[in-house]
């Protein structure tokens, strides 16, 4: 895929996670409307070869909104998605530099990701860009009980 193409990629996942955008109100996303997604899910990354790894997305109710978080590292504590987001069957998480306990790091500087999520069946699809990167990284894996 070329720059351009990752750049308009980029661009329109930022568009659909941003709050008020499509004519969707800021308000958070209401857990009856994630139902499929809640629970906390491991992922195995699968592509591109080079970043093979497993990541645990963990969603949740947390009193009446829904929550999420992204952890990459088991040596390192999750950090909790600052934006969730429902576009029809695809869940959105964005990290911002703002993330808590700390931001996503590349080379020490903290970096924004992105990550969309499909339910299908007891499988969750998961495609994830992080700021300054030109590689879309996927996998798929099952909610553990």
């Amino acid at each position: 895929m070329g720059t351009c193409r990752r750049a308009l990629l980029v661009a329109a996942l930022l568009v659909i996670a941003a709050p008020g955008t499509r004519g969707q109100s800021a308000a958070p996303l209401n857990p009856a409307d994630a139902k499929s997604f809640l629970g906390v899910w491991v992922i195995e990354m699968t592509e591109p070869a080079a970043f093979k790894g497993t990541h645990t997305i963990r969603v949740w109710d947390n009193s009446g909104t829904v929550a999420a978080s992204l952890q990459t590292n088991p040596n390192f504590p999750a950090i909790e998605a600052t934006g969730v987001h429902r576009d029809g069957n695809m869940l959105v998480l964005t990290l911002s530099h703002h993330a808590k306990p700390h931001p996503m790091q590349e080379n020490g500087m903290p970096i924004w990701a992105v990550v969309s999520a499909v339910v299908d069946g007891d499988t969750m699809k998961v495609a994830q860009m992080l700021e300054r990167s030109q590689t879309i990284k996927r996998g798929a894996g099952n909610r553990q009980n």
